[in-house]
């Protein structure tokens, strides 16, 4: 069975939903990130807080890892897999779209109002790569959560996704952090993370779209909300 035909309309609705749902998404993930800082800023106050902060990232730079990356995978995937379920499983991929121009819009904000005095060519070179990467990987992965549920094993595939996503947000904190204790290894890391999270992008893709296919081949109930 192939995907019947529709409007830019439809499409542009599915994808306003994904967009509304990844802001929300990206909301309360913020709010939770900040728990952290504000109790530790509270404890000591802004300057010492600020230090403290600091130096617990530095100097586990796994565990932050962990958390700043597990709390953008559990959010993000957890809002995609309900949202896929809003619309018919032709317009899974659409929804994973919007999710993926949230992450877009943030990349271009941030070289608009934070780069402002020259954008460098390797800031715009990793600013790309992240735009591509969000677009490969959120439409792929709203996919195989959309199978996932059609076949009512979602909550498996939901942790498969919430797997993939902290590898990449979890793995691009790790970076952050480690490059700023080893400078001299920067390059490396950066190269050696890209290449991590493209293969994990195109590879959420690749499984997304051997999904659809098998969504779109044969009749199922999808259990809309």
């Amino acid at each position: 069975m192939t995907e019947p035909s529709s409007s830019w309309k439809t499409r542009g609705i599915a994808i306003g939903v994904g967009i509304a749902f990844m802001v929300l998404a990206l909301i309360l993930q913020s709010i939770t990130q900040a728990i952290p800082s504000l109790l530790i800023i509270f404890k000591y106050g802004t300057s010492s807080g600020t230090v403290a902060l600091g130096n617990f990232e530095l100097s586990n730079p796994i565990i932050w890892a962990l958390f700043m990356g597990g709390t953008a995978a559990v959010y993000q995937e957890s809002f995609k897999y309900f949202s896929v379920n809003t619309q018919s499983k032709y317009f899974a991929i659409w929804i994973g779209l919007g999710f993926a121009l949230v992450d877009v819009g943030v990349i271009l904000l941030d070289l608009l109002f934070y780069r402002r005095a020259g954008i460098q060519k390797t800031v715009m070179v990793l600013s790309v790569l992240n735009g591509v990467s969000s677009l490969l990987f959120h439409p792929g992965t709203a996919l195989i959560l959309k199978y996932g549920r059609t076949i009512e094993r979602g909550f498996y595939f939901l942790l498969f996704t919430i797997l993939l996503h902290g590898i990449e947000d979890g793995g691009l904190v790790f970076t952050d952090l480690y490059i700023l204790v080893h400078r001299s290894a920067y390059e490396k890391a950066i190269i050696i993370f890209w290449v991590v999270a493209m293969v994990v992008s195109i590879t959420s893709f690749v499984i997304g779209m051997f999904f659809r296919r098998s969504l779109y081949a044969r009749e199922m109930d999808e259990h809309l909300i």
